[in-house]
């Protein structure tokens, strides 16, 4: 989970016209708020990125399907940890298992093809 302290979410909310009589807990209230907002957008859209590449375990690719049901999307499933970079940390890399034998990863490269939900909204 993304951690603001209370500064950051103050220089955050300047912006913002916000009344002076906020306190600064109440300020960092409002920009948790907004990150799980945010969040919540995108599990529901399915997106995945740097952001949600923990929330989920299942992936489902958003133009393939399987021959026999060409109604469902071709799924594969977290196996293991999500890597991050303290250098690059918009840069991630999730590796998932399709069927018994197949392996590979998910990462900024490739994420605009799968999602995190079955049937998600068509993405531009």
């Amino acid at each position: 989970m993304i951690r603001i302290s209370e500064t950051i979410a103050a220089q955050l909310l300047e912006d913002d016209e916000v009344s002076p009589e906020l306190d600064p807990r109440e300020l960092v209230d409002l920009a948790l708020q907004a990150n799980q907002q945010q969040a919540d957008e995108f599990k529901r859209s399915g997106v995945v990125n740097a952001e949600t590449a923990d929330l989920a375990n299942t992936f489902y690719h958003r133009k393939l399907k399987y021959k026999r049901d060409p109604s469902r999307p071709l799924e594969c499933r977290r196996n293991g940890k999500t890597k991050r970079w303290k250098s690059r940390p918009d840069q991630f890399r999730i590796p998932v298992k399709y069927g018994m034998y197949e392996y590979f990863y998910i990462d900024n490269s490739n994420a605009h093809e799968w999602s995190t939900v079955p049937d998600p909204a068509p993405t531009s």
